[in-house]
């Protein structure tokens, strides 16, 4: 196949989220041109969004030695370091990338690295030059915000939360604003408010899972174990992925050694998708907290075939064998 074809498929098999595929397309194209400015850009991206940085990080350099004026490149320079925890070289790219073109984002982004190295007038400073640029726009408020509470001001990134909910038409989900109220709240040390928060976030329109999975956290540190099942109720009813409620009380009934009950969730979780490895592995411990290990091993041998990881599948074969041993010696010491 030639470059072009190649690098066509490599974009459709992208698109249908196909990322093994469209790797395997675009490293046959950079075999042929080590250079080619749209595999190296892509393969970034794939990278980028599956949270593999060190990965991505590779490939941009690559781009970045015949692009160094490339705002694309800059940005995702940027933007991956400043992912792997190294805001000054992040910083770096962007003021490159702002060189070029004024950016409302870039400049934010510049702001909150200058939070993550605790420069916080440098980041303060930053953030209100953003602000000016687009007034409107919440996302320069929230990290303002972030930027008070980096330094302990809860108060302060408070006031500017329920500023936001008055005052603006927010391109921020309500849901959102009154979790990270929530979460401020807990830090001040306020429970009785912070739980109060958190019950407006679940109920607001489009409450997405980072609503009930920090609340969640939250009882679950509170050892509100009551309110927790109610929170699986209202998760359960919620637009939510069903999935993803489930996937929380497996959760919950694991860490309480519910077995019993984690197996049903189990059992619910490969009913509603049977592709998703998860759930296998999942299943496997469980079985194997029942001590019913020859359960677990099906299991694993089910989920052999739809990953690619070979050492994540013999580890846990590993595991679940030892467990046998050891159970059948206590049997066997026992007399029974």
């Amino acid at each position: 196949m030639k470059i072009t074809e190649l690098l066509q498929e490599a974009v459709k098999s992208y698109d249908e989220m196909k990322y093994d595929d469209a790797v395997l397309y675009l490293e046959t194209v950079l075999e042929i041109n080590e250079n080619n400015y749209e595999a190296l850009v892509l393969l970034t991206k794939i990278y980028t969004s599956v949270g593999f940085y060190k990965e991505a990080l590779i490939h941009c350099e690559r781009a970045y030695k015949n692009n160094k004026e490339d705002n694309l490149i800059l940005f995702n320079m940027g933007y991956i370091h400043q992912s792997l925890g190294k805001p000054k070289k992040a910083i770096y790219f962007y003021k490159k990338y702002m060189e070029f073109q004024e950016d409302y984002y870039v400049l934010l982004n510049i702001g909150l690295a200058y939070v993550d190295m605790k420069y916080y007038k440098k980041a303060m400073s930053i953030i209100n030059d953003a602000i000016k640029m687009d007034p409107e726009n919440s996302d320069g408020y929230m990290d303002k915000a972030e930027c008070f509470i980096k330094q302990g001001k809860y108060d302060d990134a408070l006031k500017i939360y329920e500023e936001i909910l008055e005052k603006f038409q927010n391109n921020v989900e309500e849901y959102y604003i009154y979790t990270k109220i929530a979460n401020v709240k807990n830090k001040k040390g306020d429970t009785e408010g912070s739980e109060h928060s958190y019950n407006i976030a679940i109920n607001c329109e489009n409450a997405d899972e980072y609503a009930y999975e920090t609340f969640y956290e939250f009882l679950l540190k509170e050892k509100k174990y009551e309110e927790i099942e109610l929170l699986f109720i209202n998760y359960a009813n919620s637009s939510v992925q069903r999935e993803k409620s489930l996937n929380l009380e497996g959760r919950y009934a694991a860490y309480i050694e519910d077995f019993q009950r984690a197996k049903k969730i189990c059992e619910k979780l490969l009913i509603l998708n049977p592709e998703n490895p998860l759930h296998y592995f999942n299943s496997a411990y469980i079985s194997e907290m029942l001590k019913d290990f020859d359960k677990a091993l099906e299991f694993i041998k089910k989920v052999e075939k739809k990953v690619d990881d070979k050492e994540l599948v013999k580890s846990a074969r590993k595991r679940i064998m030892k467990s046998k041993r050891k159970y059948a010696k206590l049997m066997k010491q026992s007399g029974k």
